[in-house]
């Protein structure tokens, strides 16, 4: 299985990522559950936006200044589940957000997102 191809520009750490280029799979035994459910958790990515101080890259201190983008499958491991990307700051308020079943869809929504965090600092303000 491999990961989702994902365009990533400098200045994000990525903390974890569990988003595979892979279909849900129901299971025929049980309702509404994939059999394939391990791909498809509520915690699939997370990023956070750096910033650049003193040469090098970090994640803000002040978490009035961080922004976080999140995905997940929600409801966790359910067939009638769907991905959720959402932009987040310190305080872990959603500041944007989608939802799909259609992971390609996630994926240009995402890489779009890191885009336009890297070029404009008032892209969320903006929006």
């Amino acid at each position: 299985m491999n990961l989702m191809e994902l365009r990533i520009p400098q200045g994000f750490a990525i903390y974890y990522n569990r988003f595979y280029d892979v279909e849900p799979i129901s299971d025929p035994n049980e309702d509404d559950f994939l059999t394939n459910w391990t791909f498809f958790t509520q915690d699939l990515l997370q990023i956070s936006k750096m910033e650049l101080e003193k040469g090098s890259w970090n994640v803000p201190k002040d978490e009035n200044r961080r922004i976080h983008i999140l995905l997940g499958w929600h409801p966790d491991s359910r067939a009638s589940g769907e991905y959720g990307l959402a932009i987040t700051n310190g305080k872990w308020d959603t500041l944007m957000e989608i939802s799909s079943r259609d992971r390609f869809e996630i994926k240009q929504t995402l890489e779009k997102w890191l885009e336009k965090l890297n070029e404009d600092q008032n892209y969320l303000k903006n929006g």
